[in-house]
């Protein structure tokens, strides 16, 4: 029966597709053969599986971020469901959804598209508005857009969820901008919509979210400034200050160099942006911290990798 992880139960039997997040070949207690450890996922959690025979077999056919299907028994051990796997083949069907592996946004798509242009006819400065308007009408980056996550790990990693954080971003800093008249509302609120647009191309989905080659070797903020630079250069009235303000959003969001920001904010939007980043993705981590407690009783969770702490939960 094909099923979701989050609603396995010891003692059934299970046929379904998983993405398989991990495997290690181990050494039995006997010494004499090993046994295959996997971790499978899908977009409602992880289980761990254990392959006892033919394990040679399946070890070489099949590789980590492969979809396979997989046959066999749930069991309990330590307190937790466990798969004992029969047979683990890679799927080959090109057309499953990556949906099935990754969460998705909590945002709904078309409302997300329609607040996406909302702020956008929200700014005042002509220049600004144009340059959005330009990114927007581009239906292959904003269909990328709309998909891409923001981050594998840990804030918003799910599909959708580079729109939800940049949206977020983009609405603290409408409401945060009316305490600080000093503040320029439009340069803020557009280099919060713009200052992850490199992670569209940092990312690619599918049975997990994993880096690009470009990625891996650039970084979303250098992507980011070609993406933005090439936009603007598509604009021939475009102020050359202005442009080098977008740049700079960019560049310093994340604050500190220790956290591979090549610049520090050197003016006021920019500072506030990289701290309005910091609060969007703070609230998503601690709420999905809660969240995903096992037992939604517990006043604590466990060990948070991405916080580096407990959370005490109401």
């Amino acid at each position: 029966m094909d099923i979701f992880i989050e609603h396995l139960k010891p003692g059934q039997k299970v046929n379904g597709i998983f993405a398989l997040r991990s495997k290690k070949l181990l050494p039995l207690r006997s010494g004499a053969g090993h046994y295959l450890a996997v971790v499978l996922g899908d977009k409602t959690g992880q289980v761990d599986g254990r392959v006892w025979e033919a394990v040679y077999e399946i070890h070489q056919g099949c590789r980590t971020g492969d979809i396979v299907r997989v046959q066999g028994q749930v069991e309990e051990y330590n307190g937790k469901v466990q798969i004992n796997i029969s047979s683990m083949p890679v799927c080959r069907d090109t057309d499953i959804d990556p949906a099935r592996f990754i969460p998705m946004s909590k945002l709904d798509p078309d409302s997300a598209r329609d607040k996406l242009y909302a702020v956008t006819d929200s700014l005042h400065n002509r220049q600004l508005r144009d340059l959005l308007s330009l990114i927007l009408t581009d239906d292959g980056f904003l269909k990328d857009f709309l998909m891409a996550p923001a981050a594998k790990r840990n804030h918003q990693a799910t599909i959708g969820g580079l729109l939800e954080h940049s949206l977020g971003v983009a609405a603290a800093a409408a409401q945060i901008s009316p305490l600080y008249p000093q503040i320029d509302r439009d340069l803020l609120v557009a280099g919060a919509l713009l200052h992850d647009i490199g992670k569209v191309e940092e990312y690619r989905i599918g049975a997990d979210i994993d880096f690009t080659d470009e990625g891996r070797l650039l970084g979303h903020i250098v992507l980011g400034v070609q993406l933005l630079d090439k936009y603007i250069s598509r604009l021939p009235d475009f102020p050359e200050e202005l442009r080098i303000k977008l740049l700079h959003m960019i560049v310093s969001h994340h604050g500190q160099y220790e956290w591979q920001s090549p610049k520090r904010p050197k003016f006021l939007e920019a500072a506030v942006l990289h701290h309005l980043d910091m609060i969007d993705a703070g609230v998503d981590m601690f709420s999905s911290a809660a969240d995903s407690r096992e037992n939604q009783d517990d006043r604590w969770t466990g060990w948070i990798k991405g916080l580096d702490r407990h959370v005490f939960c109401k």
